[in-house]
C-alpha cells in the first residue's frame, strides 16, 4: 500500500507540467514563481487609477501591437494598475508585480514603479505575435541599486533626428534605464533652436557645402514632444551645454564667444578646437545666461550638464580680456580661471533651480561640493569626489563607452579606435561602486551610464549605410542590457553565465521590436577535436564549415557534438531563427604568434613616441629582415591604448643616405577599426654589407597613447 502510494505521488510529480524559466532583463531583486497561469486574451481589460493612466495607455499599445486588438482602458480590470504611496520599503521606483489566474495586480509607490513593473510584465510575454497567451503565475518585488541608470547620445558630432531619438528612448524604457544625457553641443555642431540666437542652429547646425551639406537641428517643439515621451517611459532628458571648449559651433555663429573674435567655418572632421569661449568678456556671460533661460525652461530635469572637458588654455593665455579677469580674481592659473567660471555658471543654473554636472575634468579645477561630476577617463575621481561630498555618476571608458568596437574580430563593425573594445562581458562584470566609500559616501554614487558618441561618422562615413540608426542600435545592443543590469541588480545576484542564459530570449524581443544589435557567437568548447556547440540565441543554430571557407546560412547545422579532423580548421557562425542575421565567425587564433600572417614583428611603437594628432618619423632597423632585391609588405597592427595609429608615410633607407630607396605614401590607419594598414615597398640595388632603416610617419588620432606591432613579409 505504501509502495503503491509513493509511485503515485511520483508519477503526479512527473506529470506535472514544468513552470517556464523565466527571462527577465534586468534580473529582479525578488522572483517567486507560482502554480497556476493567467490567460491573456480578449476579455482583458486594463483598470487603472488616474496617476496611472499614461502608463495604461502605453500597455494597450504594446498589446494591439502583440494581439492586433485594442484593450479597453477604464474601470476595474483583470490587469489593475495602481499607485500605492503607502509602498514606501520600495523607494521611488520600485514595484510590486503579481500575477494570477484570476488576473494581473501591479502598485507602486510612484508612477515610476508603474512603468518599471509594466516592463517586466512584458518580460513574461511570449515572443512573437499571437491573439492571445498565456502568462505563467508568479510574485515579484523588485527595485534599482542606482537612481541614475543613464545613456548618453551624441547628436552633436552626428545629428540624429527626432525619429531616432524617441526610437532610442524605446530601447531605454525596456531596459529601465531612466536618465537620457543629450549631447547637444560640440564642436561639430548645435543642435537646440535657442530662439535669441538663430544663427546657432542656422550656422553651427550644419557643414558642408552644396550635396555634402548635412546637419539638423531640434526645434523648441521638438525638445517639448521629446521631453513628453520621455517623461511617459519615466525617462528623464538632461541636456548639455558644453563650455568652455568644444563650442566651436557657436564661435562659427558668432565669433565674438570667443578670445579672437575670427569668423570660422563649421569642420567636416571631428577634431577638438581651441577656440574656448571668453571668460572676461560680459558678452560671453549674457550670451550664457540667455541660452540657458530658454533652455531651463524646455528641460525640467534637475541637472543640466555643462561639459567642462578637454579645456586648451592657449587661447586665454593669450587673451587681455581673459589675463585681467584672472588678475582680478586673484587666480593662479587658467585651470582656475575655468573653476571660476564653472562655479558662476552653477550659481547662474541654482538660480533656477537646476544643479549642474560635468566630466571629470571639472573636479580638478576647484568646483563646489554640490557640482556632479562624470566620471569618464579617471576612475579613481569617482571616489575622490563621492569622498569630497560631489555627486558623481560612473561613466568609465572601459566599460561604458559603447562607441568602442565589441570585438577585436574579423568582420566587426568599425568604433572608436583610442581604447580596446568594449565586450558585452566588460559592460557587465564590475561594480560602479568606487572601493574605500563609508555608508554615506556611497549614497554620493547617484549611478552609471553608457556613453554613444557618434564621431565615427565624420571619421568613416562609409558606415552610414545602410543607416545611422542601425549603426548605433548595433553599438548600444546587447551592451545596454549590461548596463541595464550592472545599475538595476544588486551586485551579490549578477552572475554573466545567468545573464547571458537570459540574454537568449532577449535576442529575439530585439528581433520582435524591430531593433539592429550585435548577434553573439556561438558557444564552443572542446576535447580534442570533440566540439560541443551552444546557440546564444533561442530558437538559433550554429552553422559550421572545415574546409577554410567562411560558414553561411546554408553550411551544415552543428548540433550538440560533433567530431571533425582539426580543431584549429572549425569555423562556426550564429544564425538567428529568422535565417537571416549571423553573428560574426568564431575562428580559432594560434596563440604563439597571433600576427603570422603578416610576417615578421620588425617593432613596436609604444605610447607618448608617436606624433600627437601630427606625424613624427620614427625608425626601425631591419638589417637583418631585408634579404635581398624584391617586394616587401609592412603591416602596422594596434594592440593597445587611447588612440588609433595614423600612418602617412613609410620609407627604407640604406646606410646614412638620405634619399629614399623605396616609399609608399598614403594615409592609413589601425585601431578599433582598421584601413590601408599595409605599405607595399619594391627594393632593388640590394647591398648584404649596408644597413637598412625603415622610418614611419605616424600619429595618434587624438593623442599619442597608442601601442602596436609593426611586421614586415617579403612577398617575392
Amino acid at each position: 500500500m505504501l509502495l503503491t502510494t509513493l509511485l503515485a505521488s511520483a508519477l503526479a510529480l512527473t506529470t506535472q507540467p514544468l513552470r517556464p524559466a523565466l527571462s527577465l532583463i534586468p534580473k529582479p531583486v525578488s522572483v517567486t514563481q507560482v502554480s497556476g497561469a493567467f490567460v491573456l486574451d480578449e476579455k482583458v481589460t486594463i483598470g487603472t487609477d488616474v496617476a496611472s493612466r499614461p502608463a495604461a495607455q502605453l500597455l494597450s499599445g504594446w498589446l494591439k501591437a502583440t494581439t492586433g486588438r485594442e484593450t479597453k482602458v477604464g474601470g476595474r480590470g483583470s490587469i489593475s494598475l495602481k499607485v500605492n504611496p503607502a509602498l514606501t520599503n520600495l523607494g521611488s521606483e520600485g514595484y510590486q508585480l503579481e500575477v494570477s489566474s484570476k488576473g494581473v495586480g501591479l502598485s507602486a509607490p510612484k508612477y515610476a514603479g508603474i512603468v518599471n513593473g509594466l516592463q517586466t510584465f512584458r518580460q513574461l510575454w511570449p515572443t512573437g505575435k499571437a491573439p492571445q497567451f498565456t502568462l505563467p503565475a508568479v510574485r515579484i518585488e523588485d527595485q534599482p541599486t542606482f537612481a541614475w541608470r543613464g545613456m548618453m547620445l551624441d547628436v552633436s558630432r552626428y545629428f540624429m533626428d527626432k525619429a531616432y531619438v524617441l526610437h532610442f528612448l524605446d530601447i531605454m524604457a525596456a531596459h529601465k534605464l531612466n536618465v537620457l544625457h543629450l549631447h547637444l553641443i560640440d564642436d561639430a555642431g548645435w543642435r537646440v533652436e535657442i530662439k535669441k540666437y538663430p544663427k546657432l542652429t542656422q550656422i553651427g547646425g550644419f557643414r558642408g557645402e552644396g550635396a555634402a551639406r548635412e546637419g539638423g537641428f531640434y526645434t523648441q517643439a521638438d525638445i517639448k514632444e521629446m521631453v513628453a515621451y520621455a517623461t511617459a517611459r519615466n525617462i528623464t532628458i538632461v541636456p548639455e551645454i558644453e563650455l568652455p571648449a568644444h563650442t566651436l559651433s557657436a564661435v562659427c555663429a558668432y565669433p565674438w564667444l570667443a578670445c579672437t573674435g575670427k569668423q570660422h567655418t563649421m569642420p567636416t572632421v571631428h577634431f577638438i578646437s581651441d577656440d574656448l569661449y571668453c571668460a572676461g568678456k560680459s558678452t560671453t556671460w549674457a550670451f550664457l545666461k540667455d541660452v540657458f533661460d530658454e533652455l531651463c525652461a524646455l528641460f525640467p530635469s534637475q541637472y543640466i550638464h555643462i561639459g567642462g572637458d578637454e579645456a586648451q588654455y592657449s587661447k586665454w593665455r593669450a587673451c587681455p580680456d581673459c589675463q585681467k579677469k584672472k588678475a582680478e580674481l586673484g587666480l593662479a592659473d587658467e585651470k582656475a580661471l575655468q573653476g571660476w567660471m564653472t562655479r558662476e555658471v552653477e550659481g547662474m543654473l541654482a538660480k533656477k533651480g537646476k544643479r549642474i554636472l560635468g566630466w571629470n575634468e571639472i573636479l580638478r579645477c576647484g568646483v563646489s561640493t554640490t557640482a556632479g561630476i562624470m566620471a569618464w577617463n579617471d576612475a579613481k575621481a569617482a571616489g575622490d569626489a563621492a569622498r569630497g561630498g560631489n555627486p558623481v555618476v560612473v561613466a568609465l571608458t572601459t566599460r561604458c563607452y559603447f562607441d568602442m568596437q565589441q570585438s577585436k574580430l574579423r568582420g566587426e563593425l568599425p568604433g572608436a579606435g583610442w581604447s580596446n573594445p568594449v565586450t558585452l562581458q566588460n559592460a557587465y562584470d564590475w561594480d560602479p561602486m568606487p572601493t574605500n566609500l563609508d555608508a554615506a559616501q556611497q549614497k554620493n554614487i547617484l549611478g552609471v551610464q553608457g556613453c554613444l558618441w557618434t564621431d565615427m561618422f565624420l571619421h568613416k562615413p562609409e558606415i552610414k549605410k545602410p543607416s545611422p540608426a542601425a549603426y548605433c542600435d548595433y553599438y548600444l545592443l546587447p551592451r545596454a542590457a549590461a548596463l541595464a543590469e550592472v545599475a538595476w541588480t544588486p551586485q551579490a545576484q549578477r552572475r554573466f553565465p545567468d545573464f547571458t542564459e537570459r540574454m537568449k530570449r532577449q535576442y529575439v524581443r530585439y528581433t520582435d521590436s524591430g531593433w539592429n544589435f550585435r548577434l553573439p557567437l556561438p558557444e564552443l568548447t572542446h576535447s580534442g577535436d570533440t566540439v560541443t556547440a551552444t546557440c546564444p540565441i533561442e530558437g538559433g543554430t550554429v552553422r559550421y564549415t572545415t574546409d577554410g571557407t567562411d560558414p553561411t546560412a546554408s553550411s551544415p547545422e552543428l548540433k550538440g557534438t560533433v567530431t571533425v579532423a582539426r580543431f584549429e580548421d572549425l569555423k562556426a557562425i550564429t544564425l538567428a531563427p529568422d535565417g537571416k542575421r549571423t553573428s560574426l565567425i568564431f575562428e580559432t587564433l594560434t596563440p604563439t604568434n597571433p600576427f603570422k600572417q603578416y610576417g615578421t614583428k620588425l617593432g613596436e611603437w609604444k605610447s607618448g613616441k608617436v606624433g600627437d594628432r601630427k606625424a613624427i618619423p620614427v625608425d626601425f632597423d631591419v638589417s637583418k629582415l631585408i634579404s635581398g632585391n624584391g617586394t616587401y609588405q609592412i603591416t602596422f597592427v594596434y594592440t593597445s591604448g587611447r588612440e588609433r595609429l595614423d600612418i602617412d608615410k613609410v620609407e627604407v633607407f640604406r646606410n646614412t643616405e638620405t634619399l629614399a630607396l623605396a616609399t609608399d605614401r598614403h594615409h592609413g590607419f589601425t585601431g578599433g577599426a582598421t584601413k590601408d594598414n599595409v605599405y607595399t615597398l619594391k627594393l632593388e640595388g640590394f647591398d648584404p654589407s649596408a644597413s637598412y632603416t625603415l622610418r614611419a610617419h605616424i600619429y595618434g588620432d587624438e593623442g599619442s597613447d597608442s601601442n602596436g606591432v609593426v611586421l614586415i613579409k617579403k612577398v617575392n
